[in-house]
């Protein structure tokens, strides 16, 4: 029994090390990453606009800023109206919609699928250059109806690439 346990432990120990390395290598830094669920009703509220506030320090830098979308598998909207707003340290706004895509023209997811759940990663800010300071941004969503179900959650991903 110790010798699986011990076995187990240096497997874990090796997955580890080797993803770290993995993340060193990579050419994507993460300088924030937040993510908001729903609870278990899996339901964004018409009135649950979400705000997600970061730094950026280094503004030599080129971002990304990637949109997080969690949904129950086999979503039945094959897309998703979502307003986001973008505030820069200056307390500039740009404001923007986009129709994200669920399913593609086949039919089929176009989330990463584990079992029920399903996570969409759009790019909103590709290889942006950020001015040093604080940001906020707001996402909320225009569906007809008093609440957007089967979401599990959202969130914003930013980070640094070469």
């Amino acid at each position: 029994m110790k010798k699986r346990i011990l076995l187990l432990s240096l497997f874990t120990i090796f997955i580890c090390f080797t993803s770290s390395l993995t993340l060193v290598s990579c050419s994507k830094q993460n300088e924030y990453s937040q993510f908001d669920s729903f609870g278990e009703e899996n339901r964004w509220q018409k009135s649950d606009t979400k705000t997600f506030e970061f730094d950026i320090a280094n503004e030599s830098q080129s971002y990304d800023m990637t949109f997080r979308f969690s949904h129950v598998f086999d979503y039945q909207f094959a897309s998703v109206p979502i307003n986001f707003s973008i505030e820069n340290p200056k307390g500039e706004k740009e404001n923007f919609s986009i129709d994200l895509a669920i399913k593609g023209i086949d039919g089929k997811e176009l989330a990463e699928c584990a079992g029920d759940v399903c996570d969409l990663n759009y790019k909103i800010k590709e290889k942006a250059k950020l001015i040093k300071g604080k940001y906020k941004v707001t996402v909320s969503h225009s569906f007809n109806g008093p609440y957007l179900p089967n979401v599990i959650g959202i969130g914003l991903k930013v980070e640094s690439v070469k």
